[in-house]
């Protein structure tokens, strides 16, 4: 949509140069009136295109009121016959326009997309020049329309206006491709239900902060939960619950986890939890804090008496070269204990030095 709108924008204001070309050729109504009209029109749609690139719709008026201001302004004998003055009204909307463009590049700056700073920068180079060349005309004003077109000023800000047009066009297609390649990354990495890491990204980003990590003399925990019962609710109560009850818990890991933790999900009703640095009282007490939490979040899922639990698993390595596939491998052996002891309960690998084969130690809800 956004750049239907800015392609309307371009042809809007090409039109309107190819009638400023052809002043003296043509009756000044269109070679004046309406050619900066049009003009003015033309900045109003790039403006409305960037918006909707931000995703804001923009008013209609803001298409109309530049071009109506300036119909009405050479109404005014004064301002009609006065090329300074004509020039200081359709440069100052111009750049009023350009600057809110830039404002609303500006205000999405959260969103990481590179051609952002270098579109912004274009954008005020541009509102800086119609500032310059408001000045010049104030400074020494222009006689006639001959010595305008006559004048290097003139020539230079027709080519700077064509090298403007044709580089915001390219870095907005440029921003555009950016997100949508973010887009498609962000899709093949996060869970599209709960908002968390998938397995993929879960692993890579666990194997990449246990390597930056592995210098360190510090402990390195990970948690690994299982929804219990998981599918007599969605048997029970539908798909649709169930899959509120899956964001209930993401929204708890969220709130639970630290800066530096890592949640994600391993897929189906199963999560895991990298914990960098911390030891067993530290993230047996975490997991303990996320299964009293969800217990308490998840008695209803939409209107429902669902009372979801959850059980956990944890292990912790205190070495300072971690094995994340053993630590995740520990931490579902546990797991597997705390569903044979009951369920919504939190269990702990034996620790270092445990073989594989011994049993977790549980610790009941």
């Amino acid at each position: 949509m956004h750049e239907t709108i800015r392609h309307l924008g371009y042809l809007v204001g090409g039109l309107s140069f190819g009638l400023l070309s052809a002043r003296g050729s043509i009756p000044d109504v269109f070679s004046i009136e309406i050619a900066n009209g049009l003009l003015l029109l033309g900045y109003g749609f790039l403006l409305a295109g960037t918006r909707a690139f931000s995703g804001r719709e923009t008013p209609v008026t803001t298409f109309l009121v530049a071009p109506l201001i300036w119909l009405t302004a050479m109404q005014v004998p004064a301002i009609a016959s006065d090329i300074n003055l004509r020039v200081l009204i359709v440069s100052s909307m111009q750049c009023t326009f350009v600057l809110l463009m830039a404002h609303e590049l500006w205000r999405e700056r959260a969103e990481p997309l590179l051609s952002r700073w270098p579109t912004i920068l274009v954008l005020c180079t541009h509102a800086a020049i119609l500032s310059g060349r408001m000045i010049i005309v104030m400074v020494t004003p222009v006689m006639s329309h001959a010595d305008l077109f006559r004048s290097s000023t003139f020539g230079l800000m027709a080519l700077g206006t064509v090298l403007y047009t044709i580089t915001f066009a390219f870095l907005l297609l440029s921003m555009t491709k950016e997100r949508t390649e973010m887009l498609h990354k962000i899709a093949s990495l996060v869970d599209p239900l709960t908002g968390l890491a998938n397995r993929r990204a879960f692993m890579m980003d666990a194997d990449a902060t246990i390597a930056t990590r592995a210098s360190r003399r510090e402990p390195l925990a990970v948690l690994v939960a299982d929804l219990d019962h998981f599918k007599a609710v969605n048997d029970v109560y539908g798909h649709a619950v169930g899959d509120r009850v899956l964001k209930i818990f993401a929204t708890v890991l969220n709130r639970c986890v630290g800066m530096s933790d890592l949640p994600g999900r391993l897929g189906g009703e199963e999560f895991a939890i990298l914990l960098p640095g911390k030891g067993e009282a530290a993230a047996s007490e975490l997991a303990e804090r996320i299964r009293r939490t969800f217990a308490d979040a998840a008695r209803e899922a939409d209107g429902h008496p669902v009372a979801a639990t959850v059980s956990i698993g944890v292990s912790v390595s205190r070495i300072g070269v971690h094995d994340l596939d053993g630590l995740i491998g520990q931490a579902d052996r546990a797991l597997y204990q705390a569903k044979e002891s009951g369920r919504n309960r939190v269990a702990l690998y034996g620790g270092e030095g445990t073989p594989d084969s011994a049993p977790p130690v549980a610790f009941a809800a």
